[in-house]
């Protein structure tokens, strides 16, 4: 479980998330939404170690990560997919999925489960992640966080860029992935968000302004909140 407990970050000392305090849960997909700029990015950064972050507590299975360097946070459970995806171009997909395996090795061969998951990768295991869809990169990008079998998946915007019958495959895919994990979720197409997610929470200007399950939630006051 990821739970964060009245976190503010920062950049050049200026503040940016003020008091967020939320928590994602094994079994559930846990979305964060609002506009830009309202701090979501920032809130996923923080729980990487990535921007400062002067007070507040967050821990993976009530054990502190806060404090410590992003690999420790890796090492602790956190799979992380950035927004942009940021696979290597130049190396296959075996290369890629490979590389995630580094922060939970325990072999050196590919865990079959991911090909359960996402059967298309074996398909282009010698492919260069360059020469993948945009959907493929995506699913490729999530295998790499996963393939550590973390206790916590983050993903930043996963439906950014792809097309709207592979954002099915990729909701499909996240939803197989809350049985095993923790699902975190930063998105702004609210209706993938209305779909696959289980509890919700709406950020406006660094802080937590609605939350609750998503099915409990008001959708128009949720869409009111998103178009301001």
């Amino acid at each position: 479980m990821l739970k964060i407990d009245n976190l503010t970050a920062a950049y050049n000392g200026s503040k940016v998330l003020f008091g967020v305090s939320l928590e994602a849960e094994k079994g559930e997909v846990t979305c964060l939404v609002g506009r830009n700029g309202v701090g979501k990015s920032t809130t996923m950064k923080s729980i990487m170690g990535l921007v400062d972050t002067p007070s507040g507590e967050i821990y993976i299975d009530k054990k502190k990560i806060s404090g410590l360097p992003t690999y420790s946070r890796a090492k602790a459970g956190i799979g992380y997919v950035p927004q942009g995806r940021e696979i290597f171009p130049q190396l296959t997909v075996r290369e890629n999925i490979l590389l995630g395996m580094e922060a939970n090795r325990k072999s050196d061969t590919i865990p079959e489960f991911i090909f359960e998951i996402f059967p298309i990768l074996k398909e282009f295991l010698d492919r260069k992640g360059g020469d993948l869809s945009g959907g493929q990169q995506q699913q490729l990008a999530i295998a790499r966080a996963v393939v550590s079998e973390p206790k916590v998946l983050i993903l930043d915007e996963p439906t950014e860029g792809i097309q709207p019958s592979v954002i099915q495959d990729i909701g499909r895919i996240i939803t197989k992935l809350k049985e095993k994990m923790a699902v975190f979720i930063v998105e702004q197409y609210l209706e993938f968000v209305m779909e696959i997610s289980d509890k919700c929470y709406v950020m406006e200007k660094g802080k937590i302004v609605m939350e609750g399950e998503t099915k409990s939630l008001d959708k128009k006051a949720l869409q009111g909140l998103l178009s301001l």
